[in-house]
């Protein structure tokens, strides 16, 4: 026979597991932007200061999630393949895997300057 405490405890669980899945939901992106410049250089942070992990080129279209002193952050957050405290996805400048250079954790977010970036055309 079932007791009352178990009754009670069926819609918590549901609330608790509803609220769980929302949280490890990803992110969506604020919105579209498209490059306009060639050669926009991707960082590991929002600073002429961190790693370069790749390039974007004019017409790309990129999400933003977040903006922040000038910078868009154009990615989710992802591993940043650390090994003896440097990682591998940086090619070009600082790939030390510290806060100062974006990676916290072990992962890390790619930054662009915003005046890279255009309201893409529609939106």
């Amino acid at each position: 026979m079932a007791t009352m405490s178990s009754f009670n405890s069926t819609p918590r669980l549901l609330v608790l597991a509803t609220v769980a899945c929302g949280l490890l939901a990803p992110a969506a992106a604020q919105e579209r932007m498209v490059v306009r410049a060639d050669d926009a250089k991707r960082r590991t942070c929002p600073s002429e200061q961190c790693g370069i992990v790749g390039r974007f080129f004019s017409g790309e279209s990129v999400p933003v999630f977040e903006r922040a002193d000038g910078w868009s952050r154009v990615s989710l957050y992802y591993t940043a393949g650390c090994h003896d405290g440097r990682s591998s996805f940086v090619e070009v400048g600082h790939d030390e895997c510290t806060k100062a250079n974006g990676i916290v954790q072990g992962e890390f977010a790619e930054w662009v300057k915003s005046a890279f970036l255009a309201a893409e055309a529609g939106s």
